[in-house]
């Protein structure tokens, strides 16, 4: 089969051609988008939460895609390379400079000065431009306490967005990379958006593993009701079976129904593995329709790839005894869940204590997540399955 025209895309936050599985939570979306522009009202801000690998980039994204080309004011930033209030700060300079090109200066002129206000006590250099000569206006989003500054910022946003009839987006991917006092600020400025009647038309998306909303809700408690969950899992058989045939379909490609039911037997739901699945037995596909041999030839290419470009960078990154606990944890848990207790005393350990350095280490480095108190699971779908392939 031409390569060239090979459909899958496997890859970080690379877009799938088919979002398979996925449509109830972009309808969901989209009535965010519609009661905006017709009503001029905002919902409670959305939390996506789901392990690596299951394309919740790819669906932050594609919300900002979609409020792009609709006329909002859309920023996506991602937590932990740089402190929060710096990082949104800078994607949404983008935001302000693409809005000023879509509206008349007048009727952001304020908008444009309280975030000119916000920006320079997260940036003091003033090294941010918006592309319009604005003076900061005092008084508002200026104090330098980020929770309270946050807050009156997409107040102001929330208004700028009613009277020009449209909305903003404002997106934060890796959000459970963000210190407490920053989630916590995030929560304050959400809810103050949510006691206006009627709600201002900011829509906000974090994004992050599994343990997200607990840790939203330790920052601060009413976090449980503030926000709509939205757990984004592993495909069913159904959702992933579009995800393979759909795209190669396009193209006047069939799957035999053996081959199809070989690589979703491997791929087993998981989205990045399904496009790693779907490119490489594409490359190794002789005609259509793709036949078993045809799979069996990509799935050793597949794994390859997964293996390399997931797997091993994060069990290289982990000390012998880190190493150790993760061993433990595939043994006891596989995909699921095990208890610290359980793993303590697989690894002939007295007391929880003993391992207590290497669980906090492994959960700092984003291989493993706490789901409840005392529990372990592992980040990445089919990570104790690489655990029992090495020596």
């Amino acid at each position: 089969m031409d390569p060239v025209a090979n459909p899958y895309r496997p890859g970080a936050g690379r877009r799938p051609p088919i979002l398979a599985g996925r449509e109830p939570l972009l309808a969901g979306f989209e009535v965010v988008q519609r009661r905006a522009e017709e009503r001029g009202e905002g919902e409670r801000g959305w939390v996506l939460n789901g392990l690596r690998g299951v394309g919740k980039t790819v669906l932050l994204t594609e919300m900002l895609d979609r409020a792009s080309r609709a006329g909002w004011i859309a920023a996506k930033a991602e937590a932990g390379t740089e402190p929060l209030p710096l990082t949104l700060s800078r994607s949404l300079v983008r935001a302000m400079r693409t809005a000023t090109g879509r509206h008349p200066e007048r009727r952001l002129k304020r908008l444009l000065g309280v975030f000119k206000a916000f920006s320079l006590k997260v940036e003091p250099s003033g090294a941010v431009s918006l592309g319009v000569d604005v003076d900061p206006i005092a008084g508002i989003a200026d104090t330098g306490r980020f929770a309270d500054d946050l807050a009156s910022l997409f107040e102001v946003l929330g208004e700028t967005a009613r009277a020009l009839g449209t909305g903003v987006l404002v997106l934060v991917d890796e959000l459970q990379e963000a210190a407490a006092s920053e989630l916590a600020a995030i929560n304050v400025a959400v809810h103050n958006l949510g006691q206006a009647d009627p709600p201002l038309p900011l829509a906000f998306v974090g994004a992050g593993l599994p343990s997200l909303p607990a840790q939203l809700a330790e920052a601060t408690s009413y976090a449980e009701r503030l926000y709509d969950y939205r757990p984004v899992g592993l495909l069913d058989e159904a959702a992933s079976r579009d995800a393979l045939v759909l795209p190669s379909r396009q193209l006047d490609v069939d799957w035999d129904d053996e081959a199809l039911s070989l690589a979703l037997e491997t791929a087993r739901g998981y989205p990045y593995f399904l496009q790693a699945v779907g490119k490489h037995v594409w490359d190794n596909a002789r005609r259509s329709p793709i036949d078993p041999d045809d799979v069996r030839l990509g799935l050793i290419e597949a794994q390859r790839e997964v293996d390399d470009g997931l797997y091993r960078s994060r069990w290289e990154r982990a000390t012998p005894a880190q190493r150790d606990l993760m061993r433990a944890l595939a043994d006891l848990a596989g995909d699921t869940t095990a208890s610290i207790s359980e793993i303590a005393a697989a690894l002939g350990k007295t007391k929880t204590s003993h391992i207590s350095v290497a669980r906090n280490e492994l959960i700092k480095k984003g291989l493993v997540y706490a789901p409840d108190r005392g529990l372990l699971a592992f980040t990445v779908p089919g990570m104790h399955d690489f655990i029992a392939r090495q020596p």
